[in-house]
């Protein structure tokens, strides 16, 4: 299979283990983090990769970028936008500053509309979306802790003249092993998704990882709560899911053990989450289909309140 340059902006958790498997198959891969100490020790060391998967890749000290402007004249016509989606606006700008006509984006983010924002910037036949099913945490610069991968992910587009595109980037991702189909219903998988992360919230608010809140019985039932909404939202959208869907989407969740969300590294961090494009999501469109959705607002509220408190700290 030939091998590609590409460019991976957010090499937090889902940006860096994509990395590590895309470099580890022998692609070009240009790493892009404003995390100095991280990617100091990238550079030094590699990006080691632990727990579900086991790997340590090198990159070439010019494939290590500390902004965006490291991509200038790197000749990159593939770029995946793995930030968190509430910085994803600022990225785009400081993206199509550096950026090349024919250069093809990929959201590689949690929550719901994000592809949408970027072809704004770049147009859909540049635009593409996948949904990963993989998680991890940074445990210390250089390191991710994979948690799992409930394959398989899924790659699609906003036109069908980007198909060709999202096939070929299914099959370079399959081929670096982490099985990736392209859907004509990305739309779809992109809901599934983020009803899924919608229990993040209450992690959140209670410390406790996804195997704590699941195992407990009254947090369980929150949890059980904010699904039911999100998919009766989601179905009112248009979205057709498969049969038993709620009971897969608590099969799922019940694999992810001792997980810690993302939500809960950003709040510690006192970095904005990724609310608005989740729970934050399913309260708007809720409100537009005349769905009443008590669980996701008043969690969406706390974690306001929550961040509020982070940012004065």
């Amino acid at each position: 299979m030939s091998k590609y340059k590409i460019g991976i902006v957010g090499i937090g958790p889902s940006g860096g283990i994509l990395a590590a498997h895309l470099a580890n198959k022998g692609h070009d891969i240009i790493l892009v983090d404003i995390l100095k100490n991280h990617m100091d020790e990238i550079k030094k060391k590699g990006l080691r990769i632990t727990n579900y998967r086991e790997l340590c890749v090198k990159f070439s000290k010019e494939n290590i970028c500390y902004s965006i402007d490291g991509l200038k004249n790197r000749d990159v016509d593939t770029l995946f936008i793995a930030v968190k989606a509430s910085l994803l606006a600022q990225v785009l700008l400081k993206i199509k500053s550096i950026s090349k006509p024919d250069m093809t984006l990929i959201s590689l983010q949690n929550g719901l509309d994000t592809e949408d924002l970027i072809s704004e910037f770049f147009g859909k036949e540049n635009t593409l979306r996948i949904v990963v099913n993989f998680a991890g945490n940074l445990v210390g610069n250089g390191i991710i802790r994979m948690s799992f991968f409930n394959g398989p992910n899924y790659i699609g587009v906003l036109t069908s003249s980007a198909e060709e595109k999202a096939k070929k980037l299914a099959e370079i991702i399959t081929d670096a092993g982490l099985e990736t189909v392209f859907t004509p219903e990305i739309k779809k998988y992109e809901w599934e998704k983020s009803i899924l992360n919608t229990m993040s919230p209450v992690c959140v608010v209670t410390r406790k990882t996804m195997k704590e809140i699941l195992e407990f019985k009254e947090t369980r039932k929150i949890v059980r709560e904010i699904i039911r909404e999100g998919i009766e939202v989601a179905k009112a959208r248009g979205i057709d899911f498969k049969p038993n869907f709620f009971d897969y989407c608590m099969g799922y969740l019940d694999k992810a053990g001792h997980h810690k969300v993302s939500m809960q590294a950003d709040i510690e961090k006192g970095t904005p989450s990724e609310i608005e494009f989740l729970n934050g999501k399913i309260v708007e469109y809720g409100k537009i289909e005349g769905i009443s959705t008590p669980y996701n607002s008043m969690f969406t509220s706390l974690i306001r309140v929550i961040e509020l408190q982070s940012f004065y700290r």
